[in-house]
């Protein structure tokens, strides 16, 4: 069968973002015991504190466990007798996401025509399930942030897509997930420009500026960031990203959140690579023994940019480089 052919050989994409340590597994523990009026209260309460990390367990959970079928006999179930829960179509949602893209080999756009009509039709099932709850939708940013990531993933232009975007920052303008699942839009990766992209972050910032000042112009570099070629560089002094919006964006963070050793790896990491020495030795110096391997690329690790920039007069020994860049604002 195509399918089974289809999900031997397709890679595992791997799930954006880190979910939160809190509750990690009550829900998939609710799943397990098909409680779902128990998933129903985790929703609301995620809606106004943490969605990011409702959509992450699940969708961690089906695309590790992949057991498709037992899975998709209990959200059948789950409408069956409840039609109209939000959290049951957002968990539907996700799962439709998660299982079409066991099909994608590579860029959408190379599935044979067979492959390609099969995805659409799972990422069809999501879209719809969203919409027989949209009247709920004012009431949880997840519903929005998931209409926009479907629409990207599946047949839905981009027009369509900012469309959603446009609906979505009405309602909820500050919520960080919306902007994370537009971005993708732009992004050279998936067919977008530099350009695009930062015009895209620029206006993100200005929709959470309440709340993250500049953060989320460089929370949106920081997802975009990766290993080798990938790796966000800073080569120009107007070329892009902006580095004065960057360590603007960064600083508005760690104000806000001072503990905050993510970020600050994070920020010294795109200080070394815009050479900028005095703010790299203020945060080498802040992190001490707090080095994150895992966030800084393989083009400028920790002990590379030690050696090109110093480190302060901490005395801290940094852990062994792990090739990393895998974790996400």
């Amino acid at each position: 069968m195509l399918l089974s052919l289809l999900l031997t050989i397709a890679p595992v994409e791997p799930a954006g973002g880190s979910a939160p340590a809190a509750k990690a597994g009550a829900l998939q523990k609710q799943w397990t015991e098909r409680r779902f009026d128990a998933i129903e209260r985790s929703l609301r309460e995620s809606c106004s504190a943490d969605p990011a990390s409702f959509e992450s367990q699940f969708d961690s959970h089906f695309r590790s466990a992949q057991t498709w079928e037992a899975d998709q006999a209990a959200l059948e179930q789950w409408r069956q007798e409840k039609p109209d829960s939000l959290a049951g179509a957002l968990v539907e949602a996700i799962y439709w996401r998660a299982y079409a893209s066991q099909l994608r080999l590579g860029a959408v756009g190379h599935l044979q025509k067979e492959a390609m009509a099969f995805y659409q039709a799972q990422l069809g099932h999501g879209m719809a399930r969203l919409q027989q709850v949209k009247a709920q939708a004012n009431t949880c940013p997840l519903w929005y942030s998931l209409n926009i990531s479907l629409q990207l993933e599946g047949a839905g232009s981009r027009r369509r897509a900012a469309s959603a975007y446009l609906d979505a920052v009405q309602a909820f303008p500050t919520d960080l997930q919306i902007h994370y699942a537009m971005s993708r839009a732009y992004s050279p990766r998936w067919g977008g420009s530099a350009v695009q992209f930062d015009q895209f972050a620029r206006r993100a910032a200005f929709f959470t500026r309440s709340v993250e000042g500049n953060g989320m112009y460089a929370r949106l570099y920081w997802r975009e960031d990766g290993n080798g070629s990938e790796a966000i560089q800073f080569r120009e002094q107007r070329g892009l990203p902006e580095w004065r919006m960057v360590k603007t964006g960064f600083e508005d963070l760690l104000q806000r959140h001072p503990q905050d050793q993510r970020s600050r790896n994070k920020f010294a990491s795109f200080a070394c690579r815009a050479n900028d020495r005095e703010t790299y030795l203020k945060l080498r110096q802040e992190m001490g023994e707090h080095v994150m391997p895992e966030l800084w690329p393989d083009v400028a690790s920790v002990e590379d940019c030690d050696r090109k920039l110093g480190r302060g007069h901490t005395a801290a020994a940094s852990p062994a480089h792990a090739g990393g860049v895998n974790s996400r604002s």
